[in-house]
């Protein structure tokens, strides 16, 4: 097991804009704001939504896309290091309008209809993301 250990930081929340990319926008304001550890949660709705999902036999990600309007039932996730730069890695739900559930990786091209977003910052060190050899992922494997 991996364990860190932070304190709280600053809480951000923010509304993305009608229209814009969700997780573009999420890395641009971590990018801006010098955010490099924290964790995010979110609720609303989109468009579109432009997911993945890691096939462990295969050890690669499949794409897919929702091209229809869903609500944001739980959106989760977290901010670390990959090559130097902040990264996101977010999961979501979505349920549609006969209250079918879909859910997946965050991938660019999910288009926001309606979105708040908790931005919670933690005060350490980054964790860094390091290729994982038993997944084939890269994860949390150490802080700068």
């Amino acid at each position: 097991m991996i364990h860190f250990t932070y304190r709280p930081g600053a809480i951000h929340l923010l509304r993305l804009p009608t229209g814009a990319d969700l997780l573009g926008h999420l890395e641009e304001f971590v990018t801006d704001n010098n955010i490099e550890t924290a964790g995010l949660s979110y609720l609303g709705a989109v468009k579109s939504a432009s997911l993945r999902y890691y096939d462990q036999n295969e050890g690669a990600f499949c794409d897919f896309h929702i091209h229809h309007h869903l609500e944001v039932l739980s959106g989760v996730g977290n901010v670390s290091l990959l090559d130097g730069q902040p990264f996101i890695r977010t999961h979501a739900v979505f349920g549609d309008s006969g209250g079918r559930a879909f859910g997946g990786r965050v991938n660019h091209g999910c288009e926001v209809w309606a979105l708040e977003v908790k931005i919670e910052e933690f005060d350490g060190y980054p964790p860094v993301r390091l290729p994982d050899h038993e997944t084939g992922l890269s994860l949390c494997g150490e802080r700068t």
